[in-house]
């Protein structure tokens, strides 16, 4: 397989998972402004470095156990839980944690895969409903692609645990829990935001945004709420893009905006997949050591990027199995008579309640925090082990 076909090929698996948030759309666009101050800004006393700073130096602590809120009764027996596997590889990463997970609890593991499509997902619905299952996992594709199999599964009380949505933590209308909620990704938002001041020595800041998905909209807002009321000097760029832009003209855009700006030296990417031939293109321009970089939800693609100092200097990453092993602890509450389980919240913003319910770990890797590049990040070392321990297997 030649390099290009691999690199075309990869970066279609990184985008599908996100295509299945919502329809296409999108445009390439830039806005160059001055963050304007929020009503609720920085404090007396305190400076826009001295509030960035704290939460970044929260967030850059290693995770070593579960604050996952009560544990569950015992669990039941017998059960069956069904998986929708998206097209993305992160749904497969996913997939591990449930299918050892609902394994180690003696649960019979099925699972169908889609592409991502109405057609493909519905099918998968339908594939889920004729196996009559306890519980069934969903990776957040649009409501309206599977209406119909949701007042199903409704009907025939099995519950759906989902994640991705563009919804509160517990949305109901058939879906117990959304483990990745709408105020769980305008945080990453938010802490991208901090990351980027507390790191710019210039606070000259461009934000790539993927407006098409709401999840990453979302990301977005909270990444411009939280400059405004952090730093109201920083100048902030704007750039948003459409996914055909994604390792075809954003490498060169990047290439534009740093030869256009020689003061420009951070740039936040709301997706860690948007970076493909970032890197590339920088280091052909000669440009590779004047702006750092963050993402979110990337894998090992950003963590090598990181490790090598190659523009990326961290990443807000997403634990991906122990999800899978945290949606089976949530079915095992469901199933055995009680409610969806949840964490304190993590932080308090106005607005925006749910942050951080789910319980996962959320940590900013740097280079010195990542054990492995080429292997997706673990979130909490032995994890697995806490979660028997919870379930009264070990």
């Amino acid at each position: 397989m030649t390099d290009s076909i691999k690199f075309r090929r990869g970066l279609a698996l990184a985008v599908t998972g996100l295509l299945a948030l919502t329809a296409c759309g999108g445009s390439s666009e830039s806005t160059d402004t001055t963050v304007a101050a929020s009503a609720d800004t920085v404090a007396a006393g305190e400076s826009a470095a001295d509030i960035a700073a704290a939460r970044v130096a929260k967030y850059l602590q290693t995770n070593s156990t579960l604050n996952i809120g009560d544990a569950p009764a015992a669990a039941p027996e017998g059960k069956t839980v069904f998986y929708l596997e998206c097209g993305v590889g992160v749904c497969a990463e996913i997939k591990v944690g449930v299918e050892a997970a609902a394994k180690a609890l003696g649960w019979t593991f099925k699972t169908t895969a889609h592409q991502d499509t109405p057609e493909s997902v519905s099918a998968a619905f339908d594939a889920a409903i004729a196996a009559k299952p306890d519980v069934v996992f969903w990776s957040g594709d649009p409501r309206e692609w599977i209406s119909a199999q949701l007042e199903t599964l409704a009907s025939m009380k099995i519950p759906v645990i989902a994640w991705s949505l563009p919804e509160a933590y517990e949305p109901g209308d058939v879906v117990a829990a959304n483990i990745l909620s709408a105020d769980d990704y305008y945080f990453y938002g938010v802490l991208m935001a901090d990351y980027a001041v507390a790191n710019s020595k210039n606070k000259d800041i461009r934000f790539v945004g993927l407006p098409v998905f709401p999840v990453l909209s979302l990301v977005q807002q909270g990444f411009t709420d939280e400059l405004a009321k952090i730093c109201p000097e920083c100048k902030l760029e704007t750039q948003e893009v459409a996914i055909a832009d994604l390792g075809v003209n954003l490498p060169g855009q990047i290439v534009s905006a740093l030869q256009a700006d020689k003061n420009l030296d951070f740039i936040v990417y709301a997706f860690g997949g948007m970076m493909y031939g970032v890197p590339d293109a920088l280091d052909a321009a000669g440009l590779i050591d004047q702006a750092k970089a963050v993402s979110q939800a990337g894998g090992p693609m950003n963590f090598d990027f990181i490790a090598k100092g190659r523009h990326q200097m961290g990443e807000v990453a997403l634990a991906s199995e122990l999800l899978g092993w945290r949606a089976v602890d949530m079915a095992v509450s469901l199933l055995s008579g009680g409610s969806v389980s949840k964490a304190p919240a993590s932080e308090t913003i106005t607005g925006h309640s749910d942050i951080g319910l789910n319980g996962l770990p959320l940590q900013i890797l740097q280079a010195d925090t990542i054990k492995d590049p080429t292997k997706a990040w673990s979130g909490i070392e032995g994890f697995q082990d806490q979660f028997l321990a919870r379930w009264g297997k070990k």
